[in-house]
């Protein structure tokens, strides 16, 4: 080759490289961009967080306290009416008049009894509570009763007995054991809570005194980095998963503006520690599978955040022992016996962390390793588990919501009919969120041509898809055609069907496929935008509350 050909075919790598370099930092500052913005809504609406039913009820019943208080000091220096004078005469004078006839050590006492009343008025007028549901009351109140010592119960340190006593903290999500009350909620995220909690409340702010900021600064620590991590494992999938920068940048987008997640992150719950924890360890487990990357702390990690999505959603424990095998599948056995082993006991080491905190946990709240929510079938003996009566926060004696559950809690009937309205109807998967409907093209062309480019890596990408489907499939039968009638209930009253969020991260990955077929068809792009589009609607309908109905469900006129 002679030189002019050399510096030409030199050049024209250096444009091609620099081409690229150029692309890979544009689509990153994209990627920053976008999760930035989401990061920013997610934190106005943590900041605003609160029931809004009846913030103006609440407002006008704070409103009449100073008038009610003024009463009952009138009607308290009305019965000290001085033995001289008249009825008629006293009920003539005016207020000011009236307490000029009184002496000094009187009057005080008259404005100290009717200053007592303040604080049992001022809680009576209560309404509204920086939380939303009793699901997330119920986490709240565990969370409470670790931290503050007027709500401990002596013996039973996760007993709710004086937390959801309180009003704005009663809950329908907890059960009876030994004479005392707990959350059914899996007692080892709200520990972790409470250790966030325990350093605000040693800085002197309590839940009691300062709800709000206290809520809304514990949900900035806890959800807001969660969010973050998600996001960017998922930017860091799409940079590996991706060919180009149509697909790449979308499901960045989709993960940021148009997935469920963004709607529960102003609120305490296990779906989002859940579906972190899956991307987190999908990205480590891609970077370790496709680039034979065997580092221990890659294993580690893998181990940690697999074992906690199983922690926070059980039915995650499918993904965590399929990801454990496709690792394993692909160490290098042969030529590296000693490091496979060592990091084979890197990810079970990590995964025996997270489950002695899980398992220890329970134990201790409950004695007994089995979750709460395992004993929701023990209804034939009283006053244990879900079968007891309680007195609220208002004196009233009254049988667990779930002797006799109402509405959707009551779960429906017809299989058929329920995953009907999962799927495609009133609360479905791809009725709410269509963008979601990539992903089946996007499996299909993995399991039939593997990735372009990745020849050499076809059969892992098959299993991938593979993996993807398997877990879908298992999860829709489990939920939709196994549970019994109880369980029927598309997850209560809630903007989408909670339970499969933590699968989120595998389809935004099993779309890339479809998305790289597209990119060069103008029309195929306007529909997956307009597919993105309908989701994001779905996802920004609740607007600060994720505990309430699906706009399909509320718009054709379900109760």
């Amino acid at each position: 080759m002679d030189a002019p050909s050399l510096l030409h075919s030199f050049t024209s790598s250096l444009f091609h490289f620099t081409k690229i370099m150029n692309n890979t930092s544009l689509r990153r500052q994209i990627y920053a961009i976008l999760i930035i913005l989401s990061l920013g809504l997610i934190a106005g609406r943590i900041l605003s967080v609160e029931t809004v039913n009846f913030q103006r009820l609440q407002r006008w019943r704070l409103e009449q306290i100073d008038k009610t208080l003024a009463e009952s000091r009138e009607r308290a220096v009305k019965k000290r009416m001085p033995e001289s004078m008249t009825l008629k005469e006293w009920e003539g004078m005016k207020p000011a008049e009236r307490e000029k006839m009184l002496d000094a050590e009187t009057l005080a006492k008259i404005a100290d009894d009717v200053e007592k009343k303040r604080p049992g008025l001022e809680r009576d007028a209560l309404l509204c509570f920086p939380f939303f549901s009793a699901n997330d009351r119920s986490r709240w109140s565990t969370v409470r009763a670790l931290v503050e010592p007027e709500m401990r119960v002596e013996g039973a340190p996760y007993a709710i007995d004086k937390s959801s006593w309180e009003k704005g903290y009663d809950t329908i999500d907890m059960v009876k054991l030994d004479g005392h009350y707990y959350s059914s909620k899996p007692p080892l995220f709200p520990t972790m809570v409470a250790g966030v909690y325990g350093v605000i409340y040693k800085m002197g702010f309590s839940m009691a005194d300062h709800p709000y900021g206290v809520v809304r600064a514990i949900l900035m620590i806890v959800n807001l980095p969660m969010m973050f991590l998600f996001l960017l494992a998922v930017a860091g999938l799409a940079e590996r998963l991706g060919k180009g920068d149509w697909d790449r940048i979308f499901i960045v987008a989709t993960a940021c503006f148009a997935t469920f997640l963004t709607t529960f992150s102003v609120s305490l719950n296990n779906h989002l520690p859940a579906a972190m924890s899956v991307a987190v360890t999908l990205f480590f487990a891609v970077r370790m599978i496709l680039d034979a990357r065997w580092r221990y702390v890659d294993a580690f990690m893998i181990g940690l955040f697999g074992a906690f999505a199983a922690a926070n959603e059980m039915p995650a424990m499918s993904f965590f022992v399929a990801i454990l095998f496709a690792v394993m599948l692909y160490f290098p056995w042969k030529t590296e016996m000693k490091k496979c082993v060592g990091m084979v006991s890197a990810i079970l080491l990590a995964a025996a962390v997270v489950a002695a905190g899980f398992y220890g946990t329970n134990y201790i709240a409950l004695k007994t390793f089995t979750p709460a929510y395992a004993n929701r079938h023990k209804m034939d003996v009283p006053e244990t588990w879900y079968n007891y009566t309680y007195t609220d926060h208002s004196g009233k004696l009254r049988d667990s919501y779930w002797l006799k559950p109402q509405g959707m809690d009551l779960g429906e009937p017809s299989k058929a009919k329920y995953t009907f309205h999962s799927l495609v109807g009133n609360h479905g998967i791809f009725s709410l969120t269509p963008v979601w409907l990539l992903i089946f093209p996007g499996m299909y062309f993995w399991l039939t041509r593997g990735a372009t480019g990745e020849e050499d890596k076809k059969l892992r990408f098959q299993l991938f898809a593979l993996m993807i489907f398997a877990l879908t499939a298992v999860l829709c039968v489990f939920y939709m055609g196994m549970r019994p009638l109880h369980d029927r209930n598309y997850g209560g009253n809630t903007a989408g069907l909670r339970w499969a969020f933590w699968l989120i991260p595998l389809w935004l990955c099993a779309m890339l496929p479809a998305l790289e077929k597209i990119e060069k068809s103008a029309v195929f792009r306007w529909i997956a935008l307009t597919l993105l589009a309908f989701s994001a609607i779905s996802v920004a309908y609740p607007t600060w509350n994720p505990w309430v109905h699906p706009w399909i469900y509320t718009v054709l006129g379900y109760k």
